[in-house]
C-alpha cells in the first residue's frame, strides 16, 4: 500500500486539488444563487486602503451593518479608507454580500436614511437595475478564489 501511494502521489495530489477547486466553485455558485434569491441593499464603508495581503486577502477591508450587526469583509476593489458604496447582501444570511461598485452613490449620501435591515429592491433611494446587478454579481464571482475566502 505504501508503495502504491508513493508511486501515485502526484496523481493523488492532482485529484485532491481538482476536488477542492470543484467544491469551491459549487459553494461559490450556491452563495451567488442565495444572494440573488433574497437580496437586500445597504451602504458599506471601506475601513482600509488597498493592501496586498492581510489575514483576509488582497484588496480593501470594508464593513456594513444589518440589524445592528457589523459585517467585515475584504474585496478586490479599488476604494480608499472612508469611501462608501452600495452593497447587495443575502437577507437570510447577511454575511453573504457583494460590493456593487458599478453604481456611484456619493451624490446620494447626504441625509441618506439607511434602514437597519437594508432596503428592498423597490425601496433603494436611487436607480438600480436588477438584471444589471444579477449579471454583475455572477460575472464578478467567476473568479472563485476571490470569493471562497469569505
Amino acid at each position: 500500500m505504501k508503495k502504491f501511494i508513493s508511486e501515485k502521489f502526484h496523481i493523488i495530489i492532482l485529484i485532491l486539488t481538482l476536488v477542492l477547486i470543484i467544491f469551491g466553485l459549487i459553494s461559490t455558485n450556491l452563495g451567488i444563487n442565495d444572494l440573488l434569491k433574497s437580496p437586500k441593499y445597504t451602504i458599506g464603508e471601506a475601513t482600509s486602503d488597498w493592501h496586498y495581503k492581510n489575514n483576509n486577502g488582497v484588496g480593501i477591508d470594508y464593513k456594513y451593518n444589518v440589524n445592528g450587526v457589523t459585517y467585515s469583509k475584504t474585496a478586490n476593489v479599488s476604494y480608499q479608507k472612508g469611501d462608501q458604496f452600495l452593497i447587495v447582501f443575502d437577507s437570510v444570511k447577511p454575511d453573504n454580500s457583494a460590493i456593487l461598485d458599478i453604481y456611484s452613490i456619493e451624490n446620494y449620501l447626504i441625509d441618506l436614511k439607511i434602514p437597519k435591515n437594508g432596503w428592498k429592491y423597490q425601496d433603494v433611494p436611487f436607480n438600480i437595475d436588477s438584471n444589471t446587478i444579477k449579471k454583475y454579481v455572477q460575472d464578478w464571482n467567476v473568479e472563485p478564489f476571490e470569493y471562497i475566502q469569505k
